[in-house]
C-alpha cells in the first residue's frame, strides 16, 4: 500500500491522502474540511473517501506521457494503471496548483521570489510585459542559436527534451511539441526556478520540429484573432527567434504576481472536472454519459461562477475554433481556474488551425448531429445551444455568429502575406460552408481550397 499527501499552493497542511489498495484500486479522501474551494469539480469536498473510478479520472490526468514517465516506469518497474506509486515519483509539480508527494514530505510547490528562486538562462532576450500590444504582429524577439536559450530551444526541436547535463525540466508538460516552463523576472529576462525551490513558472515555451515551423505564427496569429473577435480572455503569446530556431512563448493564467512573488491559481482541464481519463479527450472515444460532449459541458458551465457567460463564451470560442479550422479542440484543451470557491471558465488556448495539418479533421465532440464543421446546420447549432443550457438558437445567437464570421472574415486582410495565406484561405472556406449552410447572407469568399480529411465512417 501506498499513500501520497495531497497539497495545494494555498493551504498550508494536506488537503487529502491518495491511496493505493493491494488489488490495485486506489482511493482518495479529504483530511481538511475547511478549503477555499475542492481540488476538482468531479471530487467536492465530502468526508467519505472517493473510490478508484472517481480517484482515477482525476488524478490520472495529473501525469503526462512523456519521457519522464517511461524511465520512471522503467527504472521502478511500476505499471502503467499504477497512477499512486508515478505519481510518489512525479507529483511533486503537476497540473494546477496540486502536488502529490509521499506521506510525510514536504509539499512540492510554493510561491516564488523573482529575486531569490530564479536563474536567468544566458541568451534570454527582455520579453516585454504582456508580451505584446498587437498580437497578429509576427515581431519576433531575437534568441541566439550559441546562446543557453538556444541550446535549449534547439533540443527541444530536434529531441522534444531538454539538452544532456545538469538542467531540469521544472514542469513537465503535455502535448506533441517540445515544451517548457520558464518564468519571466521583473527585468525582463528568462529564467528557470531553482532545484527544489518548488518556485512557479510563469510562461510555457513551445518549440515544434523545424519541419513544422510555420506551427509558431500560425497558432501564434490564430489566438490573436480568438482575442480579437469576442471578449473573453485569450492567452498571450510572442514569437522566440527567426528561421529554422522559432519558438511560441505563452503566458500562463494560472498565476499571479504581487510585488516580487509570484503565486499559482489552481486550475483543472476539462477531462479532469468531468473526471474522465485523457484517452477520453475526444468525444468520439467515450461512451453515452461518460464522454466530452455538448451536454457534459453544459452541466460543467452551470457550476463555474457565472454560468450564464461561461455558456456565451463557450458558445464564442467553439464556433471561432470552427472558423479558424481547429477542430482539436479537446477536453484538455479547455479549463477552469479557481480564484474563489466556484470556478471560473479559464481564458481560450492551444488555438491551432490543425485543417492545415495531415490529421483527422472530425470535430472533438459534436455539433447536433454533426461531426464536421462543414456539415453545421442551423438544426446542429440548435441542438447544440440547448445542450450548452440556452433555450434554443435564437435569433441573438444567429446574429452574433454572423458577426464573427464576417468580422473574422474581414480580419484576414490584416494578416501577414504570404505567410498567413493559407491561414486566410483556411478562415474563407470555414466561413463560406457556415454561411451556406445557415444561409447568413456573407460572401462570395475568395480561397484556394485546403483538403478536408473525413472519418471513414
Amino acid at each position: 500500500m501506498t499513500t501520497l499527501d495531497i497539497y495545494l499552493e494555498a493551504v498550508r497542511d494536506p488537503v487529502g491522502k491518495l491511496t493505493s489498495a493491494p488489488d490495485g484500486n486506489i482511493s482518495f479522501q479529504y483530511t481538511v474540511k475547511a478549503l477555499p474551494h475542492p481540488i476538482s469539480v468531479s471530487l467536492p469536498l465530502q468526508e467519505q473517501p472517493y473510490g478508484d473510478v472517481e480517484s482515477r479520472g482525476y488524478f490520472s490526468n495529473l501525469l503526462f506521457e512523456n519521457e519522464m514517465r517511461d524511465q520512471v516506469m522503467q527504472r521502478y518497474k511500476i505499471e502503467e494503471r499504477d497512477i499512486v506509486g508515478l505519481l510518489y515519483h512525479l507529483g511533486t509539480d503537476c497540473p494546477g496548483a496540486i502536488s502529490c508527494v509521499p506521506e510525510g514530505a514536504a509539499p512540492g510547490k510554493r510561491p516564488g521570489d523573482l529575486t531569490a528562486d530564479y536563474d536567468a538562462i544566458g541568451g534570454s532576450p527582455i520579453v516585454p510585459e504582456g508580451l505584446v500590444e498587437d498580437r497578429l504582429s509576427l515581431d519576433a524577439l531575437p534568441v541566439s542559436a550559441d546562446s543557453d536559450l538556444g541550446h535549449i530551444m534547439q533540443s527541444l526541436r530536434d529531441r522534444r527534451k531538454l539538452p544532456e547535463g545538469n538542467l531540469k525540466d521544472p514542469s513537465p508538460l503535455a502535448g506533441v511539441q517540445g515544451k517548457i516552463a520558464l518564468t519571466r523576472l521583473a527585468d525582463g529576462r528568462l529564467a528557470l526556478p531553482r532545484n527544489d525551490s518548488g518556485a512557479p513558472t510563469t510562461h510555457i515555451l513551445k518549440v515544434p520540429r523545424e519541419a513544422a515551423m510555420s506551427a509558431v505564427s500560425r497558432e501564434h496569429l490564430a489566438m490573436g484573432l480568438m482575442a480579437r473577435v469576442q471578449g473573453y480572455p485569450v492567452a498571450r503569446s510572442r514569437i522566440l527567434g527567426e528561421g529554422s530556431l522559432r519558438g511560441l512563448l505563452i503566458e500562463r493564467f494560472d498565476r499571479t504576481i504581487e510585488g516580487t512573488h509570484v503565486h499559482r491559481i489552481h486550475q483543472e482541464d476539462f477531462c479532469q472536472a468531468l473526471g474522465l481519463g485523457h484517452h477520453l479527450k475526444y468525444e468520439r472515444n467515450g461512451v453515452a454519459g461518460h464522454r466530452f460532449d455538448a451536454a457534459t459541458v453544459g452541466r460543467l458551465l452551470q457550476v463555474t461562477q457565472k454560468p450564464g457567460a461561461a455558456r456565451q463564451a463557450f458558445f464564442e470560442i467553439t464556433l471561432v475554433n470552427m472558423v479558424l479550422g481547429n477542430s482539436d479542440n479537446h477536453a484538455k484543451n479547455h479549463a477552469l481556474l479557481y480564484r474563489q470557491e466556484k470556478p471560473d471558465l479559464a481564458p481560450a488556448y492551444d488555438i491551432d488551425p490543425v485543417l492545415l495539418e495531415d490529421v483527422t479533421h472530425e470535430m472533438s465532440f459534436r455539433l447536433g448531429a454533426a461531426r464536421m464543421a462543414d456539415d453545421v446546420t442551423r438544426e446542429d447549432l440548435d441542438a447544440f445551444c440547448k445542450a450548452l443550457g440556452y433555450r434554443a438558437f435564437t435569433s441573438p445567437l444567429l446574429k452574433r455568429l454572423t458577426q464573427l464570421v464576417a468580422q473574422l472574415t474581414q480580419m484576414t486582410k490584416d494578416l501577414p502575406r504570404p505567410s498567413a495565406k493559407m491561414l486566410a484561405d483556411v478562415i474563407h472556406q470555414q466561413a463560406h460552408h457556415l454561411s451556406e449552410n445557415l444561409d447568413l447572407g456573407l460572401g462570395p469568399f475568395e480561397f484556394d481550397a485546403v483538403p478536408v480529411n473525413r472519418p471513414e465512417t
